[in-house]
């Protein structure tokens, strides 16, 4: 996503912070990509995905003929280095589990206790 169109979205969620006497957390777009590289994630270095135009014609949309570059974090790597980092200890759960309040009803909270969650924990994926 470009600049322009981060400043933006933070824009609007700035002006949706006002009717709660708040402000967005980020001030723009530097201010986010230094928080990103502030982060504490380890051994993860950002990497660089070339995306290639496809071969659809001079009629298709320009942005459909151009390419791009995708900047990320190995998912994977932040993930692992988050679960060896012990200022996550306990903050997340890391197996499904359905959560009953005292009258037996059942009690929503995060991804974990939802259905998706339960229902994929049993699914074996042969290798």
């Amino acid at each position: 996503m470009s600049s322009k169109n981060i400043d933006y979205l933070l824009e609007l969620w700035a002006l949706s912070m006002m009717k709660h006497d708040d402000l967005g957390p980020f001030q723009d777009y530097q201010h986010i990509y230094e928080t990103i590289d502030a982060s504490k994630l380890g051994d993860a270095p950002w990497q660089c995905l070339q995306t290639e135009p496809l071969a659809i014609g001079e009629d298709a949309p320009i942005w459909a003929r151009q390419s791009y570059e995708v900047w990320y974090r190995d998912p994977d790597v932040v993930v692992s280095n988050m679960l060896d980092n012990p200022d996550f200890d306990g903050a997340f759960d890391t197996t499904p589990y359905i959560h009953l309040d005292s009258s037996g009803k059942r009690r929503w909270h995060d991804f974990m206790s939802a259905n998706f969650a339960w229902k994929h924990s049993v699914i074996v994926f042969p290798f």
